[in-house]
């Protein structure tokens, strides 16, 4: 990891700013446990995030694994209150941004998420 973990939240940061009503993100190992993480809200808990999507994220590769589906990509998960938006950076990690409140732009998540994964595949080969 050519990176240096402060350089990830920086960007995790920046991204967070940029998407209306997102509140959080990380970059996590498919194992959940995340190398670097950025949080608005105090009382959102990264720590739990991280961990949860990482079981979605293998579910979702068997999945379509078994379907023969190609190359896992991307998964949204949504509730009354959250909108959790993580994608694949490579086999062994995940990005992701958690939005929340009345007003939230999925369509600048995902543009954020595909822009940071592409970014950090280089650096997390």
């Amino acid at each position: 990891m050519e990176m240096e973990g402060n350089v990830y939240i920086t960007r995790l940061s920046e991204s967070t700013a940029r998407v209306k009503g997102c509140i959080a993100g990380g970059v996590v190992g498919v194992d959940g446990i995340a190398i670097a993480e950025f949080k608005g809200e105090d009382d959102f808990d990264t720590t739990i995030a991280s961990a949860e999507l990482a079981s979605i994220i293998a579910d979702s590769r068997r999945i379509i694994e078994d379907l023969k589906g190609g190359t896992f990509q991307e998964s949204i998960t949504r509730s009354e209150d959250l909108t959790l938006v993580s994608r694949q950076i490579n086999d062994e990690f995940f990005v992701y941004l958690v939005l929340k409140g009345d007003i939230q732009n999925l369509g600048m998540a995902r543009y954020e998420v595909k822009k940071l994964a592409e970014e950090f595949a280089d650096t997390l080969s």
